[in-house]
């Protein structure tokens, strides 16, 4: 008689972030000086801050904000990705925002970039345990990435070449801005930023996915049609594909 054996979704979680991490840093987009200047600026940071970092990965954002505040704590659920990172003068933790950790109305801000399109089947629960962790009067930060127009078509290609790369959630604007509403947070502030010239390749090459993949991923880019091409101003250079990719941030107040 066969063994029956459960299957942990916990593992398989692991393994996607251990082969992430491996080249995580080399990602461009990942440190991107426009993008954290402006989540820098927009933010109003104050040296009387502590701030809560969610999924802060290798630390891009929160080495970024540190010198601008109290203290940073930075969470995160792969253990791969907290091993590549430099924390000094940052408190990095191993932990899944979901779950109780810390006491309620402690932090002045909570950052969440490029983290809340992992939270497939918990996003509710995330946004709530934020809203609880903030001071009155607290910001939660939530910057993500958006497919470019909203023309169905090309929400629907964003969603089907994400859907090849990992599980993830694709926003629109309104649906990112009625979730933090819903939770209760109030006199939300927003910002576009399109960042010119995302270089496909280096996307690919440093994301873990097998060859294969990554070259069906690539394939999808070249073939795309005029309205996606427009859309991304897609430019083919040598073996690349650059794109113009959009991106939003909200901030949304206790």
């Amino acid at each position: 008689m066969k063994k029956r054996t459960t299957k942990d979704p916990g593992k398989k979680v692991d393994k996607f972030w251990c082969k992430r991490a491996v080249h995580y840093d080399k990602l461009f987009w990942t440190k991107d000086k426009k993008y954290l200047d402006i989540l820098l600026k927009m933010s109003d940071f104050k040296k009387s801050d502590l701030v809560l970092d969610v999924g802060v990965g290798t630390g891009a954002v929160a080495k970024k904000i540190r010198p601008y505040v109290k203290h940073i704590i930075g969470i995160d659920i792969s253990d791969s990705m907290l091993k590549k990172g430099d924390w000094e003068g940052i408190s990095a933790i191993k932990w899944n925002i979901c779950d109780a950790l810390f006491t309620n109305s402690i932090f002045d801000k909570i950052v969440a970039r490029m983290a809340f399109h992992h939270m497939v089947d918990n996003l509710d629960i995330a946004i709530m345990r934020c809203y609880d962790l903030l001071k009155k009067g607290g910001k939660i930060i939530v910057a993500e990435g958006v497919p470019p127009t909203d023309e169905i078509n090309v929400i629907e290609w964003y969603t089907n070449m994400f859907k090849l790369k990992e599980e993830r959630l694709t926003f629109s604007y309104e649906e990112l801005l009625n979730r933090l509403k819903k939770i209760g947070f109030k006199n939300i502030k927003t910002c576009e930023y399109i960042m010119k010239n995302f270089s496909i390749k280096n996307w690919l090459i440093n994301s873990g996915l097998e060859q294969k993949m990554q070259d069906e991923i690539m394939k999808i880019h070249l073939s795309a049609d005029k309205k996606i091409q427009n859309a991304y101003n897609m430019q083919y250079i040598n073996d690349d594909c650059l794109v113009d990719t959009k991106n939003i941030i909200l901030i949304g107040e206790k």
